[in-house]
């Protein structure tokens, strides 16, 4: 499921420009659960030696301002932001957090959402999608001396289709505890307007994609990916989409 939620702002709101981390911790606090909270913070859900947590968020949208000599970005009036996952109880959560109008607290800035919209989309087999966060997809690789270094794919690379493919098998074992029957998927820019994103997860750089791309593949990956999240570090703000409507 994905939901958008919508907050006024009383006073200008001043972030980094690299807030991700910040708005993953005012997410998971507002969850309101210290059991799932500790869940989703210290194990999630697990396939060998992965575990994922199965829910993205998008980047913050509202009128803004950049400082660039400062890192710094200015909303003035309203902000939102979407948040989507695969877990139904993550669902639940949020869900009670607007029922009982719990305030999220972002740096130090408390704010009450004024409007809170479920976001219906339609797919089957096939269908359109629009980055609201980049992808990102790597691998981590060493050189002749042993040195690791970790490789972000393009969307124009043949190895990035395949890799968000055995992503979303993993993320669907860590789920089910088994593989999909139909382990079909594939994505693929629609244009060659696709970006990179460089963004600062705490000090570590992390690359993505944003644009529209096209995603074929069976039921079982089409919901993992539209819901959980495309690619990898979907909890700290990557890989959020929505589906284009037809």
């Amino acid at each position: 499921m994905k939901y958008k939620f919508t907050f006024p702002l009383k006073d200008p709101l001043t972030l980094n420009t690299s807030y991700n981390h910040i708005l993953q911790a005012a997410l998971l606090t507002w969850l309101n659960d210290k059991n799932y909270q500790s869940f989703l913070h210290d194990t999630g859900y697990e396939a060998g030696k992965r575990s994922y947590k199965l829910f993205s968020f998008s980047k913050i949208f509202g009128n803004h301002r950049i400082i660039p000599g400062q890192h710094k970005i200015i909303y003035q009036d309203q902000i939102h932001f979407y948040i989507s996952s695969y877990d139904s109880k993550f669902v639940t959560y949020l869900a009670e957090n607007i029922i009982s109008q719990s305030q999220l607290n972002l740096n130090g800035t408390y704010l009450t959402p004024s409007s809170f919209e479920t976001i219906a989309e339609e797919y089957d087999d096939r269908c359109e999608i629009q980055t609201l966060s980049p992808i990102c997809i790597y691998s981590t690789l060493a050189n002749h001396e042993g040195v690791k270094k970790t490789y972000y794919y393009t969307p124009y690379e043949q190895e990035y289709s395949e890799l968000i493919r055995k992503n979303l098998i993993h993320k669907y074992e860590s789920y089910y505890g088994t593989a999909p029957e139909n382990t079909q998927f594939r994505i693929k820019p629609m244009n060659r307007s696709c970006r990179e994103s460089v963004i600062f997860y705490k000090k570590t750089v992390i690359k993505g994609w944003n644009g529209k791309f096209l995603l074929t593949g069976s039921k079982e990956l089409m919901d993992i990916a539209v819901n959980a999240g495309l690619g990898s570090k979907n909890s700290q703000g990557f890989g959020c989409v929505i589906v284009n409507k037809r």
